[in-house]
């Protein structure tokens, strides 16, 4: 079995004050004066595993890392006990903190990768920002839309009916879920454990985020090795502050649709086309789709229709692996490659070797 090498250690970190009472935790590791690279972790609400760090050339980019809101080492923290308030917990709000950052380290322009729900919000930026971007790297690619997250929480239970319905059942119990239901009007499942676990209950709020935690590990499994291991605690063990703020920001952000059901409009795309509607804003931007044929929670359906309409995008799909996966890995690390030669080789950022 291969063993990965440490990742390269982070050279600065530090906290940003980002507004709305929010500070978001950086780090930055690689070359001081390289080509500035920044990653944005899945969830939304997983943590920075240094991990990440072991995907770029070292010797020739500069790595910015960052926790989102509410997320890992950010404060406050979405897990705290008692209520939390996520009202300035939105795409935009990320959006406009990765601004800030890059401001606050004095970039001039970067390339943005994203993992899982990463991928969603580093589409979400370059669509608002394209001038500040040298290529766009999408892992495990998401765009967040209503037809994806129907499909994660109540679609893909006709590949896991026994799991399936332990998570349907505590919602019809307690969160007025009825799974029979196919009206327009009627509750969604994401929305029903949006409101158990911010009910102020705090027995409910706990039972309701063991659950969802457990259903996500159970969708996930089909050819494993994704960005990041199990969710779920042991049972019986109490809720931990990490699991209640996963299930918290990932609850508000896919009851939400991601944010991003109108993101394109203010750019002359039709209302509710969400990021597909805006990605010819990133004609001439170099991208790299990277999915996994068996992700049964994100089909690949997601990144085919991004790449078709991503002129000079290349799609990778990787035939035996799922969410993530070693194969995926090696094709990041690949592609990632070629994106800091491209910028380097573009006199943005010569090549301080040379």
């Amino acid at each position: 079995m291969r063993t990965e090498p440490e990742p390269p250690a982070a050279t600065a970190c530090g906290l940003l004050a980002v507004g709305d009472g929010h500070e978001i935790f950086w780090e930055e590791s690689g070359a001081a004066d390289g080509v500035p690279v920044v990653y944005l972790h899945g969830g939304p609400g997983s943590p920075l595993t240094p991990g990440y760090r072991r995907s770029v050339p070292t010797d020739r980019s500069r790595l910015l890392g960052l926790s989102q809101r509410g997320a890992g080492r950010s404060a406050p923290s979405a897990g705290s006990p008692g209520e939390v308030d996520l009202s300035a917990n939105t795409t935009a709000h990320l959006v406009a903190d990765l601004e800030r950052l890059r401001e606050h380290r004095g970039i001039e322009a970067w390339i943005v990768q994203g993992v899982s729900w990463g991928s969603t919000l580093a589409l979400a930026y370059a669509q608002a920002h394209p001038e500040r971007v040298l290529g766009v790297l999408l892992f495990a690619v998401t765009s967040t839309s209503r037809r994806e997250v129907d499909w994660i929480t109540e679609g893909v239970g006709a590949l896991y009916p026994e799991a399936w319905d332990a998570f349907a059942r505590l919602a019809e119990d307690h969160g007025g879920y009825d799974r029979h239901d196919r009206s327009p009007e009627r509750l969604r499942l994401v929305e029903s454990y949006r409101r158990m676990i911010t009910s102020g209950d705090r027995d409910l709020e706990d039972a309701a985020v063991r659950v969802w935690m457990t259903w996500e590990d159970a969708h996930i499994g089909i050819g494993g090795g994704g960005p990041s291991g199990p969710h779920a605690g042991a049972a019986g063990d109490p809720v931990t502050e990490y699991e209640r703020g996963v299930a918290r920001l990932v609850t508000h952000y896919w009851a939400h649709d991601g944010f991003v059901a109108d993101w394109a409009a203010p750019w002359g795309a039709a209302p509710g086309s969400g990021l597909l509607g805006g990605m010819d804003r990133l004609a001439g931007i170099p991208g790299a789709l990277i999915h996994g044929r068996r992700d049964v929670s994100g089909p690949a359906l997601t990144a085919w229709e991004l790449h078709r309409a991503w002129p000079g995008s290349e799609l990778m799909i990787i035939e035996d692996e799922g969410h993530g996966g070693p194969a995926m890995v090696e094709e990041w690390r690949r592609s990632l490659a070629r994106m800091v030669d491209a910028a380097t080789a573009s006199d943005r950022y010569p090549d301080p070797h040379a």
